[in-house]
């Protein structure tokens, strides 16, 4: 249950009823992510022509050359995560917001009837570099509570968070680039997890990177992706 001001289109609920049983047959999610996606309203963040389709498991265009994940993408990312209540975690590329809200839902303080908290130091942290689409990103999350727990920014997330002394327990990047920029693995937490797509080509690797020790990162191979270019300083072919 996100926020108490949201109600869901009849249709629109259905159709994410009917894949939500999908998801549960498929054995890749725990009932913590599925809940998470049945409490945020994606529709909330796609194109309102794009509306119909929000619960069609494709990515979708937004603005730009960026688009919104396919949904069972978005999910895979937090189930990869290791997503718990209380994480501090870092979004390299906001996109719609969507990927922020479903992060939100999970390591974020709620009352006991499961409402995300109105006031409550900030647990997710996203950083878009196109401002055309952080703008429509931060104008999606304002429809939400989710931005009481949410501090997103206009910049390069490559670059990592500004304030350097916040250390994660999960980074996930949410574009493809051919390393894995350095000022992310400095502020990641040790026993912390990064998630990203590794690879400059059609399709990439998702990967996930454990921090060791400072100076050692063990990386895992997951599967094969597709996701728009990581822009930055250390973006692909920086």
């Amino acid at each position: 249950m996100p926020c108490r001001e949201i109600e869901t289109d009849e249709k629109l609920r259905e159709k994410k009823e009917k894949l939500y049983e999908f998801f549960k047959t498929t054995g890749f999610f725990s009932e913590r992510v599925l809940k998470a996606f049945m409490a945020v309203p994606r529709e909330l963040f796609v194109p309102e022509h794009l509306k119909q389709y929000s619960y069609v498991d494709e990515p979708l265009p937004i603005t730009n050359d960026s688009t919104i994940s396919a949904i069972s993408m978005s999910l895979l990312l937090c189930e990869y995560a290791g997503l718990k209540k209380g994480m501090k975690v870092f979004e390299v590329g906001m996109g719609s917001g969507y990927q922020a809200a479903l992060i939100a839902e999970i390591v974020c303080e709620k009352d006991q009837e499961g409402y995300i908290l109105e006031e409550q130091e900030a647990k997710v942290f996203t950083i878009e570099i196109d401002n055309e689409v952080y703008e429509f990103g931060i104008k999606n999350l304002s429809k939400t509570c989710y931005k009481n727990c949410i501090k997103a920014i206009l910049g390069d997330g490559t670059l990592g968070w500004p304030d350097q002394k916040i250390k994660f327990d999960v980074i996930i990047v949410t574009a493809a680039g051919d390393k894995i920029p350095p000022p992310l693995i400095k502020q990641l937490k040790i026993g912390g997890v990064l998630i990203m797509p590794m690879g400059s080509g059609w399709i990439q690797s998702l990967i996930r990177a454990y921090k060791i020790r400072e100076d050692n990162i063990k990386i895992e191979y997951l599967e094969d992706v597709r996701f728009v270019p990581l822009k930055g300083k250390y973006g692909v072919n920086s």
